[in-house]
């Protein structure tokens, strides 16, 4: 890398930048710029003039001694020297000097007593400032001399050594990040921010600290560029749970035990339960997605059934009279009130019957498709006559009940009572 700048500072008082044009008394490099690079040495024959100056100052002369103080980069010593001018002083302390560094006051000044001599060392600089780098010599021994002579120490900079880090004889190479105009929007709400290096910086300048699942634009790594526009989505990730009933299925099976063209639901139907796990994401506080993630079945539904009866009574073929049974003295009538004729034969075995299918509840109407002491359907009930008593079979009397169970059994026996 080439020198794009050389910047010489004297300082006249420690920790003092001073630079080129400084109202100094006489600052320079020490001779012409092509003796830059050698020890600075005093020739034995100085010439007619110096030969004239020794015979007339004499022996006394030669042998006074001065006492000066030398300071090099801030450290100062005292001594006493014989030598007429700054730069034989600095040959006989062996303090060699080069292009870049600065010597005060110059090296052919004649020596006086309490005279100060100060030396400060050049050093390089390699300064990247926002990405573009250049080089640059200073006797500043410090980053905070070197930024305020370079007039680069601005307060919002971010800087890779810090404003007291020591410059050394062999230079230092460091990076400047200067600041920048940018917009950053956080939870929607925009705001002009004046800030240096990164995406990453501007989100820590307001607190905000993204983690893996956070949305950054641009990345947070992006150096930052005026009139630059940053968003942060605060993204959080969540788990819910919903119970979904599951329906069950309604199915139909035969029996011979029913009579053609009855049903009976003979297994109720019940809805089971899904356990449904999903995966929410929500963008600064808003709902984005949700997808399932899981899925339990928690409870099996239980499918209905009914049952269709498939029995066909066969043809009747005559028999014996019946003989009756005793029956109780409130049910001897032959008669209904309807004038029907009644038949309470088998009257205790009905009761019987009547005792297991309704706890003898002649009247029972319960809303389960089912009426009467022995429970008859309203299709069955139809089908053998019943309604010659009754609409509906508890509204007919024991008898009459009796009578139409006496007209189903002529057809298919006890078959239709589970309690027979």
């Amino acid at each position: 890398m080439g020198v794009s700048q050389v910047f010489w500072g004297f300082p006249q008082k420690r920790g003092i930048l001073v630079g080129p044009g400084a109202d100094l008394p006489g600052p320079r490099l020490l001779g012409d710029v092509t003796h830059m690079g050698k020890k600075l040495w005093i020739p034995a024959a100085a010439g007619g003039a110096a030969l004239a100056l020794v015979a007339t100052t004499g022996i006394a002369t030669a042998m006074h001694k001065n006492d000066i103080e030398i300071v090099v980069d801030g450290a100062a010593s005292s001594i006493a020297v014989r030598e007429n001018t700054v730069g034989e002083v600095l040959e006989l302390q062996g303090i060699s000097l080069d292009e870049h560094d600065v010597v005060l006051p110059a090296v052919d000044t004649r020596i006086t007593a309490g005279m100060e001599i100060t030396v400060a060392y050049g050093r390089p600089l390699e300064i990247s400032v926002d990405g573009k780098p250049r080089q640059v010599w200073t006797t500043a021994q410090s980053v905070g001399e070197a930024l305020a002579f370079l007039n680069l120490d601005e307060a919002d900079s971010k800087l890779s050594a810090s404003r007291s880090t020591s410059i050394g004889r062999i230079g230092l190479a460091m990076e400047i990040a200067t600041a920048k105009d940018v917009t950053l929007t956080v939870a929607g709400t925009p705001s002009a921010l004046t800030v240096a290096g990164t995406v990453a910086d501007a989100l820590t300048s307001v607190g905000a600290t993204p983690d893996a699942d956070d949305i950054v634009t641009p990345a947070p790594d992006t150096v930052l560029t005026d009139g630059l526009a940053i968003s942060f989505v605060a993204v959080e990730v969540k788990e819910s749970v919903k119970e979904v009933a599951m329906p069950y299925k309604k199915t139909e099976t035969t029996s011979d035990e029913l009579a053609k063209g009855t049903t009976k639901v003979t297994t109720k139907g019940a809805e089971g339960l899904t356990r449904e796990t999903y995966t929410d994401v929500y963008h600064d506080g808003a709902l984005i997605s949700s997808t399932l993630a899981e899925s339990v079945i928690s409870r099996q539904p239980v499918h209905q059934v009914t049952t269709v009866g498939t029995f066909v009574a066969p043809t009747p073929t005559p028999a014996p009279s019946p003989v009756e049974e005793a029956v109780p003295a409130d049910t001897s009538s032959t008669t209904s009130s309807s004038g029907k004729a009644l038949n309470l034969a088998r009257a205790s075995m009905w009761d019987r019957i009547a005792r297991c299918e309704s706890t003898n509840n002649w009247s029972i109407n319960t809303g389960n498709g089912y009426y009467g002491g022995l429970q008859f359907n309203l299709q069955t009930w139809r089908s053998v006559g019943g309604t010659d008593f009754a609409a509906y079979p508890h509204q007919a009397s024991r008898a009459e009940q009796i009578t139409v169970a006496n007209r189903l059994y002529a057809e298919r026996g006890t078959q239709p009572w589970s309690c027979a």
